[in-house]
């Protein structure tokens, strides 16, 4: 699915996918074909991407990265630099010790001028010829989807999961970013919980959104706090999930500390105190670095993650399904549970 990004359709890929496995598990459209469509505008990358300097072809991704999530060459970012050359297209090359973790081509207009890093132990003189290949495309109103579903339990309080399911796609057709721990693993997580929901009827009416945009700056999740397709007065909770391979040192629970949400991380860990599912439960307070952020204005809202390996990398060509472990995943999936369970409901 071209790593679940822009380039060659790789979100609409993947949402043709969940919606799919969504309506296999028996879980009821929450908008029609379980899609809840918007807009935004964007890059990618599509095509070979080259670079060679002083006739040295360079290693895509490993010694060089296109647009990372600083995709623009400010004047703090060239000030920076060890080196720097501005190529004729107004592309500049800056030299870097370190190559930064890899974002996407985040969502507004064309950086102006686009910055390419070049790692400095790949280049061993000084820079003079310099051949660049670096086929982006604009995505003007660019069409994505939320992957939305419910399944009815005995009363309308609901209980939400959420996962985002978009990943930062491909560095050109040389470069592919799977995404398995970042979240693959969080949806399949939320498609599990699907999964048993409907084999037994909840006590909470259990939703399930499934949003992209996440690596474009939380777009889709955005969109669906502002469009609401559930009323929210009626959430008990919501729990996010992302990032949920490894888990040796633990789970971390962000908004941890409010009011609102402290009870469900006292569940949590009253839990995690029998069954030892988790080396650690550790919380911090709320931060606009996932999908819950949003709605952390109408509901309660939790974030989990896991700690520690091991898991592929992050932002890496690396961040497979063989590089992951999910020895935690029955034990951590335990936990979770606790925070949808209803007064009636079996032991899970």
């Amino acid at each position: 699915m071209y790593g679940r990004g822009v380039s060659h359709g790789g979100d609409s890929l993947a949402a043709d996918f969940l919606a799919g496995e969504m309506r296999r598990l028996g879980v009821l459209p929450l908008a029609v074909n379980y899609r809840q469509y918007y807009t935004y505008n964007t890059y990618g990358i599509e095509g070979d991407v080259s670079l060679t300097i002083n006739g040295k072809e360079l290693e895509p991704y490993r010694e060089f990265r296109v647009c990372p999530t600083a995709r623009a060459a400010t004047p703090a970012r060239l000030e920076k630099a060890t080196w720097k050359k501005q190529l004729k297209d107004g592309t500049w090359l800056v030299g870097v010790p370190q190559l930064s973790t890899y974002g996407p081509l985040m969502s507004g207009e064309r950086p102006d001028p686009v910055c390419v890093e070049v790692l400095d132990t790949a280049v061993a003189k000084k820079v003079k010829k310099v051949s660049l290949e670096l086929p982006l495309r604009y995505y003007r109103n660019h069409r994505s989807q939320n992957v939305v579903g419910y399944v009815r339990g005995t009363v309308d309080t609901m209980v939400v999961f959420t996962a985002h399911y978009d990943h930062c796609g491909t560095m050109g057709d040389n470069v592919l970013f799977p995404g398995a721990h970042d979240n693959a693993s969080g949806v399949a997580a939320v498609l599990d919980l699907a999964r048993m929901a409907t084999q037994r009827k909840p006590y909470y009416t259990q939703v399930f959104m499934l949003f992209s945009g996440e690596e474009s700056g939380l777009l889709g999740s955005k969109y669906a706090a502002e469009n609401p397709l559930i009323d929210f007065s009626k959430v008990k909770l919501l729990c996010n999930i992302d990032m949920f391979c490894g888990g040796d040192e633990g789970m971390m629970v962000f908004n941890a500390n409010s009011p609102q949400t402290k009870p469900f991380v006292d569940r949590l860990r009253a839990r995690n105190a029998e069954t030892h599912a988790a080396a650690e439960i550790r919380g911090r307070d709320n931060s606009p670095n996932s999908d819950h952020y949003w709605f952390s204005n109408y509901c309660p809202v939790l974030f989990l993650l896991t700690m520690g390996q091991p898991y592929g990398g992050y932002h890496d060509p690396a961040d497979t399904c063989e590089a992951c472990g999910l020895g935690h995943y029955n034990s951590f999936m335990d936990l979770i549970q606790q925070l949808s369970k209803g007064p009636y409901d079996e032991e899970w």
